[in-house]
């Protein structure tokens, strides 16, 4: 009770910042079990088409992530001048973050057409006597195509997302994101199983509905920018001569060491999906079923996170460095609780859980095995995701780049290869890799997170 009376208003600001973006990654969240439900349904008894959406999106996610992770930099950069009232700067900012916004767009776009052909040399490269990788791959490719051209809206959303964070807003993305996210549902119900006069388009609908959906989203939070009053201040600063390239280079400067920790972390497990391709389509199926329920924990860290980093990086622009160290304790009591309900729910009902994504008894078992793995790794999780958002907070983040490298590319891959194949360990392995790279981010990062507050301290 005392621990609760001491940290009660740390936890408070902390949930009311985190609760709408909850909100949005639950709604994210439903949409990723409705591509792999429906799709898993649309399949039936067949795996094929489960399995070509998980080598689609597997290879979409890692350049939608270093995207991404560029674009996480706009939050950390806003929130620490909007903290000291400087409504000027944070109107230069934004202008500049719609740019670069653009520019990552254009380019990723780029990079993931030209990394197309990868999914059907993945294909024939995974194909082995009495498996089916050829036709998930040929599956796969409009699938991905679709997504692709997801990304420039999508960029230019989360430009004037991240924004709005950065001054504390985080319920107008939260609205936006979930009525995006129930169109995309509804539109999967019509594209995937043809309904409505539709064509059944399977996997494809499933990423037709996305890219529809997505470009509604940018449109509806870029109209309630120009439209609301309250945000006409930071419009009033847009400038021809406001475009200046020192901005864009702080942007990169913070931006592209969060995209490498969260390309490299995300390799790890996209790597995985692919690597359990030569196990067959069972065995992809049932890791993208397994990490489509493991993200459910994983969302809500990271919109706990995501409130971190806001708090964070204003506790950093106004100096107020005795509220840092009772902020950090609050976000790890937050995650860790969390951790531990995921931890019971994903051991309690991981069969119940797997058979709402495919009828396919095999499919079914094998990722119930594999969820009593993943329960033991949503602590290390969780601590290195919270770790790695409040050092965002703080701009610490050119030190994440060596913990995440040490962590994935020299434990994480090379012992979950070794258990899976070495050891016939299978899919199995390859997971209880992912326990060992996690675990060490998780002790490298709060190590880091507690010498950082202890120096400013």
């Amino acid at each position: 009770m005392k621990i609760l009376s001491k940290y009660k208003s740390y936890y408070k600001s902390l949930l009311v910042l985190a609760m709408p973006v909850m909100l949005a990654q639950a709604g994210q969240l439903a949409t990723q079990f409705a591509d792999t439900a429906m799709v898993g349904n649309y399949g039936g008894e067949d795996p094929i088409p489960l399995a070509a959406v998980s080598l689609g999106s597997s290879l979409f996610l890692l350049i939608y992530l270093a995207a991404l992770g560029l674009a996480l930099a706009i939050t950390p950069l806003v929130g620490e001048k909007y903290a000291v009232g400087n409504r000027r700067e944070v109107g230069y900012i934004f202008q500049n973050s719609i740019l670069y916004c653009g520019i990552i767009g254009v380019v990723a776009t780029i990079v993931a057409v030209a990394l197309r052909p990868f999914i059907s040399v993945l294909g024939e490269w995974m194909s082995a006597p009495g498996q089916n990788i050829e036709l998930v791959a040929e599956m796969a490719l409009p699938y991905y195509d679709m997504l692709v051209w997801s990304i420039i809206p999508l960029m230019l959303f989360l430009a004037v997302k991240q924004f709005l964070e950065g001054i504390g807003n985080t319920k107008t993305a939260m609205w936006i994101t979930i009525a995006g996210n129930v169109l995309n549902i509804a539109l999967n119900y019509l594209f995937i199983f043809g309904k409505c006069g539709f064509e059944a388009m399977g996997a494809e609908g499933a990423g037709l509905a996305t890219l529809v959906s997505r470009i509604g989203q940018m449109v509806a939070i870029v109209a309630y920018y120009y439209l609301s009053p309250r945000l006409r201040i930071y419009r009033s600063f847009f400038a021809a001569k406001g475009f200046k390239l020192s901005y864009l280079k702080s942007l990169f400067r913070v931006g592209y060491p969060i995209s490498f920790q969260m390309v490299l972390e995300s390799a790890a497990f996209i790597l995985t999906s692919i690597l359990a391709l030569s196990f067959g389509e069972v065995a992809a199926g049932a890791m993208q079923v397994s990490f489509s329920i493991a993200n459910m924990a994983w969302m809500i860290t990271v919109a706990i996170g995501s409130a971190s980093t806001i708090l964070v990086s204003h506790i950093a622009g106004a100096k107020q460095h005795n509220e840092l160290r009772p902020m950090v304790n609050a976000t790890y009591h937050i995650g860790i609780a969390w951790a531990t309900i995921m931890a019971i729910v994903f051991i309690v009902l991981r069969e119940p859980l797997a058979t709402l994504f495919t009828d396919n008894t095999e499919v079914i078992t094998l990722t119930a095995e594999l969820m009593l793995l993943i329960a033991i790794y949503q602590f290390s999780d969780a601590i290195q995701g919270l770790s790695i958002s409040m050092l965002r907070g703080l701009q610490d983040v050119k030190i994440i780049m060596p913990i995440v490298l040490c962590s994935y590319l020299l434990l994480n891959i090379p012992i979950g290869c070794i258990l899976a194949y070495g050891l016939d360990m299978g899919c199995h392995g390859l997971v209880i890799g992912l326990i060992i790279g996690l675990s060490s981010a998780a002790l490298m990062t709060a190590l880091r997170l507690h010498s950082k507050v202890k120096e400013v301290e």
